[in-house]
């Protein structure tokens, strides 16, 4: 009789001890998602963009230097960006700017200024700061006043162009708004006179269909400085005594040059006598500039 023997077969995988210790460390991968928090929103009142101050005064000696700055804020949600530039001129019989003349060169500061920077970008409720030096170099020639104007101008994309029914005599033509600052900048040395200002003219305009009453003034400054000075006028009525002071006004008026000023009355004056009183004030009572005037309100 044959016997017949049963056994199972064990099948024995062998690990290496470093497989072994790779099995038995696997982790579950890690969650590598960024939580994005949204933005928060912009909820302000846009007030625009602002610059500050609106005039610059220098007094810088020949053969030396001095810096200021200008504030621009951009209180609005855009992006803004300018272009500084500048813009010498020659003053009229009024004392406004008009087209930079050759002879006007000898007044020209823009030459003597640097600014950082020139170009100027400004993110969303954003401050940046212009600075701006004025250095005179040495010379009796350079002790002189001298006058700019800085310019802050909007640089702005220029779009594609849109033509309607374009054909080869077609002319298209396309507005873009833009805007900017003018900032005065003035220099006045030491040794120059800035107070020496006369009233060469006083008058009264009587109303007519298109304007009231008026007052104009001329004034001649005969100086060797930018002469600044407040103006304003007294009027008092001769017979009551009562006494209205206009508003005051600042001007600065160059040098050799004239100035006119143009007041119109209140149109709710008492017929009758007046005086009118023109005053100058340059910030000293023992400088102050004046003329006297009397008419009628008829």
């Amino acid at each position: 009789m044959k016997r017949v023997f049963t056994g199972l077969l064990i099948v024995l995988s062998v690990f290496s001890t470093s497989t072994f210790a790779q099995l038995t460390n696997v982790t579950a991968p890690k969650d590598t998602t960024k939580i994005v928090t949204p933005p928060k929103k912009d909820t302000l009142i846009e007030t625009g963009v602002a610059v500050s101050p609106s005039t610059l005064r220098f007094n810088v000696k020949p053969g030396t230097l001095q810096t200021k700055t200008v504030k621009v804020t951009n209180d609005t949600k855009r992006k803004q960006v300018f272009q500084i530039l500048f813009q010498d001129y020659g003053p009229d019989k009024e004392g406004k700017g008009e087209a930079p003349k050759s002879k006007y060169d000898m007044y020209s500061l823009s030459k003597y200024i640097v600014i950082n920077p020139t170009l100027l970008e400004l993110n969303p409720r954003e401050q940046k700061t212009i600075t701006v030096t004025v250095d005179i170099p040495p010379g009796d020639s350079m002790a002189i006043s001298m006058w700019t104007v800085m310019e802050i101008d909007q640089v702005t994309d220029r779009e594609k162009l849109e033509v309607p029914n374009l054909s080869k005599n077609a002319i298209g033509m396309g507005v873009k708004n833009s805007f900017g600052f003018g900032i005065q900048i003035f220099q006045n040395p030491p040794n120059v006179t800035v107070s020496n200002v006369e009233f060469t003219n006083l008058k009264f305009i009587k109303k007519t269909d298109k304007k009231g009453n008026s007052i104009y003034v001329n004034t001649h400054n005969k100086g060797s400085g930018i002469a600044y000075s407040l103006f304003y006028l007294e009027l008092t009525n001769l017979v009551t005594g009562k006494v209205n002071k206009m508003k005051v006004k600042q001007y600065a008026i160059f040098p050799g040059f004239k100035k006119d000023f143009t007041y119109e009355l209140p149109a709710n004056l008492e017929k009758g006598p007046y005086s009118v009183m023109a005053v100058l004030d340059f910030g000293d009572k023992e400088e102050l500039q004046t003329a006297e005037l009397e008419f009628n309100i008829e």
